[in-house]
């Protein structure tokens, strides 16, 4: 693991790169072609793997029979990074 650090409205803030954790920008496409393999393979599947949507996406997927469905979304802080994977620097 590493940390990342960036600056958001003068301050800094400091990410922990990690097994599910990448850093980078928010995924908000709402049509992941690794869910829709995914949920083809593995029907009415509670969870999609983060192996098959990718680490950097918003969403957790759902398999609804064969089809992918969005089952909730991270919030994005102002540049578009994935919020709760980051903390100002002194919190």
């Amino acid at each position: 693991a590493s940390t990342v650090y960036r600056c958001m409205s003068g301050q800094v803030w400091l990410c922990n790169t990690g097994a599910n954790l990448t850093c980078a920008k928010g995924d908000v496409r709402r049509v992941s072609r690794g869910a829709a393999a995914w949920c083809k393979d593995h029907p009415d599947s509670d969870v999609v793997p983060m192996v098959a949507t990718g680490h950097a996406t918003i969403y957790t997927w759902t398999c609804v029979g064969s089809e992918p469905r969005i089952a909730q979304a991270e919030k994005l802080d102002p540049r578009g990074f994935i919020a709760v994977q980051w903390a100002p620097l002194g919190k």
